[in-house]
């Protein structure tokens, strides 16, 4: 299997601006997000379910991706299993 085609990036946006970058501050329980272009401040938890469906499509992408990966490994290696077999032909 080809595993960097399932490593995708994902640019998570600020809800408010667009932006895409973001800096990382600790904060007493939980870690707090800062937009670098608006400056809104969220946590790490509020921007993931800002960016749910981003999110969700991303790792759709990545699904498929590896199932098609697999499907052909598959087929691939039970080929070579019945390599010479008269009795069983593969499409």
């Amino acid at each position: 299997m080809k595993l960097d085609k399932l490593n995708k990036e994902i640019r998570m946006h600020c809800p408010t601006c667009g932006g895409t970058d973001f800096s990382v501050v600790e904060h007493e329980e939980e870690k707090l997000v800062t937009c670098s272009q608006c400056e809104r401040q969220m946590t790490r938890s509020e921007l993931y379910e800002e960016n749910s469906e981003l999110l969700t499509e991303t790792q759709n992408e990545i699904a498929k991706e590896a199932q098609k990966q697999l499907e052909a490994e598959l087929k691939k290696m039970l080929r070579n299993a019945f390599k010479g077999n008269k009795n069983i032909k593969f499409k």
